[in-house]
């Protein structure tokens, strides 16, 4: 919603210039363009004046929001130039306006990545957001912020053990027999790392908070809604709703409390679906210890059982997914899933337990000939065959839906993050 209309490609307005052409109905298309581009020059130096001066002096909120405002101004520029150029002057084809948008999209996309992992916090969630939402984001940018989902830079592995030790008062080897001090993944406000309890020997995460996004929430929410009031000032109230719903997220106190009643509220209904439990009288304000699920991210299975389609049809994986992108945003693909039929869960689920089954007969066969005929024979030892994992997308996509239904409209307590970096395949 906060990029749209920066970002999406604007329909031009019944403007057309006429066959013949006086001096005056050129200039002053031209005077016009020149006129408000230099308003909107001024009203973005006006922003970052008024921007700077309410931060007050602290260096570290000067620079953050001179460094957004003196990065993402010209960007925001360049795209109402082009914008109100093909308004004025819809010279160009369609096919040759898309290629325009598409090399200005080009042209900033790792810019604008840049920027988001510079300021982290709040730019990464709404970065996060935006990845998920094809039918508004362009395909170049989308496909960007989906690194954000599990590929955000964490920090040191120092910086965790100090803010472990800092929240339980007691030296990390006290509490954990293993620490990874390399983090499994990254997010918005925190990053996980992998250990094991020290006495029960338990597998667990423990999740650490990024203290100065907190610190630095205010300031952030304040210059990203000036931008929106800027760029797009019918988004605010939506903004604001989004500003309330983050600031729960800081205390994971609170966070321990509502897995554990979504826990038990759900797993008891929904048996193919586990909520990690939090690891009792191991949360703190900016660090909870959980159990750990072994498992792969949803999306990254999908994504293998997309490349297997793909390679069936004789294409490469980015050109099945641009033409599911683009049969998705016509509307095409959900009239296609209408009109064919589709395997329900039963036939899916009965051939894969026979593909598994005739799986394990050959592998059994394998290790008979692996150890008689190859010691005997000197042949060459055969490969197992591994075993695949089969993933009925309606099923999971309704059993999902099911799973967050009740969580909203019965228990009134739900999981406010459903990304796809947030789900896993057990």
């Amino acid at each position: 919603m906060l990029l749209r209309r920066l970002l999406a490609v604007p329909k031009p307005l019944n403007f057309r210039l006429r066959r013949s052409l006086s001096v005056s109905s050129i200039i002053q298309p031209i005077r016009l363009i020149k006129y408000t581009f230099g308003t909107t020059i001024f009203t973005g130096l006006g922003f970052i004046s008024y921007t700077v001066y309410e931060s007050g002096p602290e260096w570290e909120k000067f620079r953050r929001t001179s460094y957004f405002w003196s990065h993402m101004i010209p960007v925001y520029l360049h795209y109402r130039y082009q914008q109100m150029y093909f308004q004025f002057f819809p010279t160009k084809t369609p096919a040759e306006e898309q290629q325009a948008w598409l090399s200005l999209h080009n042209k900033y996309c790792d810019y604008v990545m840049n920027v988001v992992l510079h300021q982290r916090g709040v730019y990464i969630k709404l970065g996060q957001i935006a990845s998920t939402r094809p039918d508004i984001i362009p395909k170049t940018y989308l496909k960007k912020f989906a690194q954000l989902q599990d590929g955000v830079p964490a920090q040191p592995g120092e910086y965790a053990r100090q803010m472990i030790e800092q929240a339980f008062g007691k030296p990390l080897e006290e509490i954990f027999s293993e620490f990874n001090p390399v983090a499994v993944g990254a997010a918005t406000i925190g990053q996980a790392h992998e250990a094991r309890l020290k006495g029960s020997n338990q597998s667990v995460v423990v999740k650490i908070q990024y203290p100065e996004v907190r610190r630095l929430f205010g300031l952030d929410f304040s210059t990203l809604k000036r931008f929106i009031k800027l760029a797009q000032p019918e988004h605010l109230p939506l903004f604001d709703e989004f500003e309330k719903g983050f600031q729960i997220e800081f205390d994971f106190r609170r966070e321990a409390r509502a897995l554990d009643v979504i826990g038990r509220n759900i797993m008891p209904l929904y048996p193919n679906i586990v909520i990690p439990r939090p690891i009792p009288g191991m949360a703190t304000e900016f660090v909870l210890v959980m159990e750990k699920l072994e498992g792969t991210k949803l999306v990254d299975a999908l994504k293998v059982e997309q490349a297997k389609m793909a390679a069936a049809q004789g294409k490469t994986l980015e050109e099945f997914e641009q033409e599911m992108m683009t049969k998705y945003v016509s509307g095409e693909l959900y009239r296609e899933a209408k009109k064919k039929y589709t395997p329900s869960a039963l036939i899916v689920n009965t051939y894969a337990s026979l593909v598994r089954t005739i799986n394990q007969i050959k592998n059994v066969c394998i290790f008979l000939y692996n150890h008689s005929i190859v010691p005997i024979m000197q042949r060459v030892p055969m490969d197992y065959i591994e075993q695949r994992v089969f993933i009925n997308p309606h099923e999971i996509i309704d059993l999902l839906n099911d799973v967050h239904a009740h969580e909203i409209l019965i228990d009134g307590i739900f999981n406010g993050d459903p990304h796809p970096g947030n789900i896993f395949l057990l």
